[in-house]
């Protein structure tokens, strides 16, 4: 576990180019890239001992290879994804700063992901979570080289929803029909409800922060199954929305002492945990699953 450096993903991406869509799929290794957001070195129980809300994802340390000085190649979300993605660092790539929820561009087109070459080899290409790598046009991730997405466009405190977390100062819900305009606050999103992306179509608007997690945790299984059973090697990238604040973690209350952050801990890890159960009954003992963070 730890956070990707481009070299690792120019590699993978290296070894496949080579391989052809017509080439038998057959036999190829599945790729499972769990990245999450701002976690911290001591959110997990490999790490610091004190930690107890994560046991899945110790357990996945301590049967797999853990690497404890590995590093992003920026500390915001977009030029750490951007470089994920294409092995090449935010001077090469473009990619220097976040997008906003007002940015026009993206990740620069003439960047080819791993998911384009993947895809090109053979492989079912799924993406699931946060993209912020941009949403208008072709910057959207289904014309990047995934087959399917399910997410966020960017991150989910960049704009209003109906379940605000419990970052603080909380930012209100979105405003309803009718009712008087709020003041704005310049901590907050107001003027547009976050949206969920089911490939190109808002399947939700405003998104529910509440039931996000189990959301991603369903369609990630879905892929991974639909995949299996077309018999194709597939690679999905699952960019979660924790640690990053607002926090929204289902009812009932959290009941130990670390409060909303050690629920939000322990719902991440359940997450993981449901993805490795699936990929180990349909990935067929040939699934490398990567479990990484980044700041931003």
């Amino acid at each position: 576990m730890g956070t990707p450096f481009p070299w690792a993903v120019l590699v993978l991406a290296a070894a496949l180019v080579g391989l052809s869509a017509p080439r038998a799929a057959y036999g190829l290794p599945n790729f499972i890239v769990i990245l999450a957001d701002d976690v911290g070195w001591g959110d997990l129980g490999a790490n610091w001992a004190e930690t107890k809300e994560t046991p899945h994802l110790d357990e996945l340390a301590a049967e797999g290879t853990r690497f404890v000085d590995f590093h992003s190649a920026a500390s915001t979300c977009s030029p750490s994804r951007a470089s994920l993605l294409t092995g090449r660092l935010g001077a090469r790539n473009g990619v220097t700063h976040n997008f906003a929820v007002t940015s026009v561009g993206g990740l620069p087109l003439n960047e080819t992901t791993l998911a384009e070459v993947l895809r090109e080899a053979g492989y079912s290409t799924g993406a699931i979570g946060k993209w912020h790598l941009g949403h208008h046009r072709h910057h959207h991730p289904s014309f990047r080289g995934f087959d399917y997405y399910f997410g966020i466009p960017y991150s989910h405190d960049m704009g209003c929803t109906d379940t605000p977390g419990y970052n603080l100062p909380p930012c209100p819900p979105c405003p309803r029909h009718g009712a008087a305009a709020r003041v704005a606050r310049k901590d907050c999103y107001t003027e547009v409800a976050l949206p969920l992306f089911e490939n190109i179509t808002i399947v939700q608007q405003p998104v529910n922060l509440s039931s996000l997690a189990a959301r991603y945790a369903e369609e990630a299984a879905r892929f991974i199954r639909r995949a299996s059973d077309s018999g194709r090697p597939f690679f999905l990238y699952l960019a979660l929305a924790h640690m990053h604040v607002p926090l929204g973690v289902p009812p009932p209350p959290p009941a130990s002492g670390r409060g909303i952050y050690g629920a939000s801990l322990s719902e991440m890890d359940a997450l993981v945990g449901r993805i490795k159960q699936v990929a180990d009954s349909h990935g067929k003992g040939n699934t490398l699953l990567w479990f990484t963070g980044t700041a931003g």
